[in-house]
């Protein structure tokens, strides 16, 4: 039972909150904001409110990086809107405990790798081959 946590994909999703701490978001933000989206051609999900703010989840991980930006020149600067992963674990199996096992690093946003290369050496190597 401890394993089926894996077999609920995070969401991608959109969260919003408000830039200082006197600013909640309302249901009419959220409503304005997949309103916004829609207009926009992204497909949603589901939205929801919480007392830590909005979230807006996506159908496709692809219209998250264009959703966020749609969600922010509508609700202006003073909110903040960032991406995350919204979880799918059932309620009542996150209630046992249950939860995603991690796989040593996260790395589900993908990594960047930097590689240098003294290319004095290399080329040097690489003539000594010709000569």
């Amino acid at each position: 039972i401890y394993s089926a946590p894996n077999l609920y994909p995070d969401d991608p999703a959109v969260q919003i909150s408000g830039a200082s701490t006197a600013l909640q978001v309302t249901q009419a933000d959220v409503d304005r904001a997949a309103k916004a989206l829609t207009d926009a051609g992204i497909a949603v999900k589901a939205d929801s409110l919480s007392k830590k703010g909005g979230l807006i989840r996506m159908v496709k991980q692809d219209d998250q990086l264009p959703a966020k930006e749609v969600v922010r020149r509508t609700l202006g600067d003073d909110y903040v809107v960032a991406l995350n992963l919204a979880q799918t674990t059932p309620e009542w199996l996150r209630k046992l405990g249950g939860s995603p096992m991690k796989l040593g690093l996260d790395l589900s946003g993908g990594v960047h790798f930097l590689l240098e290369v003294d290319m004095d050496k290399a080329v040097d190597a690489r003539l000594k081959v010709y000569e």
